[in-house]
Formats: structure tokens, C-alpha cells, sequence
């Protein structure tokens, strides 16, 4: 169990990160950011989006030196290869988290959002309610009309 929440941690950091960047690369470049009025290519763009969000995330886990294989338990197929090419060994993680990236980075934006605007319609109505000691208006008129 201590393997997935590591897993979890290392992942959400690196799709948190590449999220932010690939924003920044889409308001930098118009080819990448720019919605566009063709359904195909729209399509077109989002697919670019995707790509580019998986190689950011690939490479934050070859910068980082990742083991997701290990972490996913899987590590122990993959052990001949680790030692003979530990290149192709970290090849392969990277792969694997660009992978995983290209499916979990949007999800996890979208749960953060709802967080997010949970906390403000949180905030909001809190603000609404009058704190414990305070008087309501109804009950101040009554308290001047006395």
C-alpha cells in the first residue's frame, strides 16, 4: 500500500506540472491553443494537445529517474532489462508515465476544478450565514423599536 500512495504522490506531481506546462506552451503557441471552428480540426489540435502533454510528462519522468514500473509492481519482468540496458529501462518509464499522463493529467484538472469551485461555494455561503454572536436584520429593527 506504501508503493501506491508513493505512486499516487509522484504521478499527481508530474501531471500537475506537465498540465501547467502544456498551458503555457498553448498560450505561447497559437497552433496548439487556439480552439478552432472545423470539428476535424479541432480533433486535429486536441490530438496535438495530448501528444505534447505526453511528452512533457515523459520527460519530467526521465528527469526525475521515476521507476513507475517498480512502484506499479511490475518491476520484477522488467529486471533483466534493467540491468543489462538501464537505458531502455528508463525508456520504457517514461513511456509509461507519458502513458499514463495522457489520460490521468485532464481527469485530474477536472477533479481539481470541482474542488476548487467546491471551496468558493463553500466560502460564499458561509459568508451568507451571520457568524454565531451576530444579530440578524430582523432582530436589530427589534432591539431599536425598544
Amino acid at each position: 500500500m506504501d508503493d501506491l500512495g508513493q505512486l499516487l504522490g509522484i504521478l499527481g506531481a508530474i501531471f500537475a506540472a506537465s498540465q501547467g506546462i502544456v498551458e503555457q506552451l498553448k498560450g505561447r503557441w497559437p497552433w496548439l491553443g487556439q480552439k478552432l471552428d472545423d470539428p476535424v480540426l479541432e480533433k486535429r489540435r486536441q490530438l496535438r494537445v495530448l501528444v505534447v502533454n505526453a511528452i512533457v510528462s515523459a520527460l519530467l519522468a526521465g528527469m526525475t529517474a521515476v521507476d513507475v514500473l517498480s512502484l506499479l509492481g511490475v518491476g520484477a519482468a522488467f529486471a533483466g532489462i534493467k540491468v543489462s540496458y538501464p537505458g531502455l529501462y528508463l525508456l520504457l518509464n517514461m513511456i509509461a508515465v507519458g502513458l499514463m499522463s495522457t489520460f490521468g493529467s485532464p481527469f485530474l484538472h477536472e477533479i481539481l476544478d470541482i474542488l476548487i469551485e467546491f471551496k468558493r461555494n463553500i466560502r460564499s455561503r458561509n459568508h451568507m450565514w451571520p457568524s454565531p454572536g451576530d444579530q440578524l436584520p430582523s432582530e436589530k429593527a427589534q432591539t431599536r423599536g425598544n
